[in-house]
C-alpha cells in the first residue's frame, strides 16, 4: 500500500484561482479540495481533515485571518499559506502570528507556487 496522497484545501471566493491551484496540484499528485467562501471552507476542513490550506486573505463573507484562527483552533498542526491580491506587510505579519506558514501573491507565479509547496507542504 502506497503512502496517502497529501490533501489540500484552496479557499479563495475567485473560482479561477481555485481552479488554477488545483489542476496545479493535482499534477503534483496533490488531492485538490475547493472552496470559494469561508463557511464551505469550514465544512469542507471538517469533512476532509486537509493536510493544507491555501487561503485567501479577502474574501467576502469571511476575512482570511478569521477563518485562519477558526482552522488553527480545529486543527494546529495544519500548514496554511495565505494567498493575498495585495503586498500588505502588516496583513502577512499578522497571518503569521496566527499560524500561517507563508503567504503568495496573486496573480500566481508558478514558479513561486512551485516553491511555496515544496517547502511548505511536500
Amino acid at each position: 500500500m502506497g503512502a496517502e496522497k497529501k490533501k489540500i484545501l484552496i479557499v479563495d471566493d475567485e473560482v479561477e484561482i481555485v481552479d488554477f491551484l488545483a489542476r496545479f496540484l493535482q499534477r503534483l499528485g496533490v488531492v485538490a479540495i475547493k472552496a470559494s467562501n469561508g463557511q464551505d471552507a469550514l465544512k469542507k476542513f471538517n469533512e476532509e481533515h486537509p493536510d493544507s490550506v491555501f487561503l485567501d486573505i479577502q474574501m467576502p463573507d469571511k476575512d482570511g485571518i478569521t477563518l485562519l484562527k477558526e482552522i488553527k483552533k480545529i486543527d494546529d498542526s495544519v500548514k496554511v499559506i495565505m494567498i493575498t491580491g495585495k503586498d500588505d506587510k502588516e496583513l502577512q505579519a499578522k497571518a503569521k502570528k496566527y499560524g500561517a506558514l507563508d503567504y503568495i501573491t496573486k496573480p500566481l507565479d508558478l514558479s513561486e507556487l512551485s516553491n511555496k509547496i515544496n517547502n511548505c507542504i511536500l
